[in-house]
């Protein structure tokens, strides 16, 4: 088995504390849709995160895993795939202040490859570097230009 690691990084014009939140509110998430290839349903909260089924479409095939998000004490959150098509799967978020209501967010998404999948890691590294940079798009939208509120 292999890995194919992608990162990213997005300034979003709202304040770091705003950012964290709503990157694990995974209840927002599910309601207002707001990564359009990602269905969030079933969230469960449970101490430090939440637990949710995401459900996304990949080259017309249905792909599902049950997603563990945690948020570490430093504002930082993660998110892995603890089962389903992606078991393995980790997304890691860290965020920095860049000015009283800027926030920069860095993101890293570690995916295991298996199998006949190895072959096609140049392809998936492609595919998942665009997926993050419309994600991280997604949430500058739903903070900036939907207005977000945490809490």
């Amino acid at each position: 088995m292999s890995n194919v690691v992608v990162q990213a990084e997005k300034l979003i014009v709202r304040p770091i504390e705003v950012v964290q939140s709503q990157f694990v509110d995974m209840a927002r998430h599910a309601n207002v849709r707001v990564h359009a290839a990602l269905e969030v349903s079933n969230v469960r909260p449970q101490d430090g995160g939440c637990r949710f089924t995401g459900r996304r479409r990949v080259l017309g095939m249905l792909q599902e895993d049950e997603i563990e998000v945690s948020r570490c004490a430093d504002g930082s959150s993660t998110l892995r795939s603890l089962s389903g098509s992606n078991a393995g799967l980790l997304i890691t978020q860290t965020f920095e202040p860049a000015g009283s209501d800027r926030t920069l967010v860095r993101t890293s998404v570690d995916m295991p490859v298996r199998g006949l999948l190895r072959l096609l890691a140049p392809l998936l590294r492609i595919g998942l570097q665009r997926d993050l940079a419309i994600a991280l798009e997604e949430d500058r939208v739903d903070l900036e230009e939907r207005g977000y509120a945490a809490g």
